[in-house]
């Protein structure tokens, strides 16, 4: 159980840097980089499906029972959608990212026994952009 725990928090470290430096990019305006990083979490996660064409559900489906992420990988995927949905091209690809992110970190925050002020303000944010 130790080396299963220690595993997950070297993944979650190596993901958390993966978003600063995706995060690093988009504010520098370097959006073909932020999208190499993005592309390069989801490598690392070995999600091979194309996230854009999925449905919400098919999506929590897939990281859950394929992938078998847990709540914090999958508040970390909800990050990433957001960021894609800042980079998208149309309004329409925004929403659909922003969407995605909102119903995951709403199922991470149902499920979740921490309080988490950094979701809380993602939540609202994308709630303010979806509503």
């Amino acid at each position: 159980m130790g080396v299963e725990k220690d595993y997950l928090m070297r993944q979650l470290m190596m993901l958390f840097e993966v978003i600063q430096k995706i995060l690093r990019h988009r504010r520098k305006g370097e959006d073909e980089e932020a999208e190499k990083q993005i592309q390069f979490f989801y490598e690392y996660l070995k999600i091979d499906e194309d996230v854009e064409k999925l449905s919400v559900e098919a999506l929590i489906d897939l990281l859950e029972k394929d992938k078998n992420l847990v709540n914090e990988q999958l508040e970390m995927v909800a990050f990433v959608l957001k960021e894609q949905g800042e980079l998208a091209a149309s309004d329409d690809k925004r929403l659909d990212f922003f969407r995605k992110s909102y119903f995951i970190l709403q199922k991470v925050e149902r499920e979740s026994i921490s309080f988490s002020m950094d979701r809380q303000m993602k939540i609202a944010e994308l709630s303010a952009y979806l509503n």
